[in-house]
């Protein structure tokens, strides 16, 4: 009997030890929605062009198209462009119908006049703004032996039927993850200053970053195009910086 109660005030003394502590005090992290942004301008030019061959059959609209190749070729090995800077980028072969004024069609009014093959290029080139005048130079040469701008695809960018979007000369960085990364690290900056500013009244505290969550990421300009008339059915050709802003949340803990 004596041993119980030794144990039973034994394990209410513990307790009351245990309540007789001050609580562990946790603070709440700081939570900081801000926006970094990264810029450079393009370092990398593709020049985007079809070529187009037509004949009654398949193989005459080939022999066409292989010769207006050799001539496009011909004047790209002039301005030094090497072959593994060129590229495929797209091929089609169209049937070409009769146009129907009126009335339902028939088997025999639907059978093909012929075909038109077409093969859309890429050329890729390093760019800087000391050699756009060779870039519109390369350009113009090649419109001149007959090629067409690239059709934007309406999956690409949405367009209306009257306002087809084409694009003739694209530009881009070479490495864009690498703007997007910067874009991060500036948003990191910013919310970690925040941070220091939010707890400069505690003294010297040490942050930990707990996270970081990306909700948005632009890119402006989304395309930059040039066509042969020196405008774009979307927006106008302008030598300028590409752009990166990333919306983020950023939480740290301080102690």
């Amino acid at each position: 009997m004596m041993m119980r109660s030794f144990v039973v005030l034994t394990l209410v003394g513990f307790i009351g030890l245990v309540m007789a502590q001050p609580p562990s005090q946790t603070q709440a992290p700081l939570v900081f929605r801000v926006t970094g942004e990264s810029q450079a301008f393009p370092e990398t030019a593709v020049l985007k062009f079809t070529i187009v061959g037509e004949g009654e059959t398949l193989g005459k609209a080939q022999e066409q198209l292989q010769q207006s190749e050799q001539a496009v070729f011909k004047v790209l090995e002039k301005f030094g462009v090497r072959k593994d800077q060129i590229g495929t980028e797209r091929f089609a072969i169209v049937p070409l119908q009769p146009s129907l004024s009126s009335g339902p069609p028939s088997p025999i009014a639907l059978r093909p006049l012929g075909y038109r093959v077409q093969r859309g290029y890429g050329v890729t080139m390093p760019v800087s703004v000391e050699t756009l005048d060779k870039l519109l130079q390369i350009a113009d040469a090649v419109l001149q032996q007959g090629v067409r701008p690239m059709v934007v695809t309406e999956e690409r960018y949405g367009y209306y039927p009257e306002r087809m979007p084409y694009t003739l000369v694209e530009f881009m960085v070479r490495d864009p993850d690498r703007l997007v990364q910067q874009a991060m690290d500036d948003a990191l900056s910013r919310a970690r200053k925040l941070a220091e500013q939010a707890t400069r009244h505690i003294g010297k505290v040490n942050l930990r970053l707990v996270r970081l969550t990306v909700s948005n990421i632009q890119t402006f300009p989304e395309r930059r195009t040039i066509t042969p008339e020196g405008r774009d059915p979307i927006g106008t050709f302008v030598w300028q910086p590409i752009k990166v802003i990333v919306q983020a949340e950023v939480s740290f803990n301080y102690e």
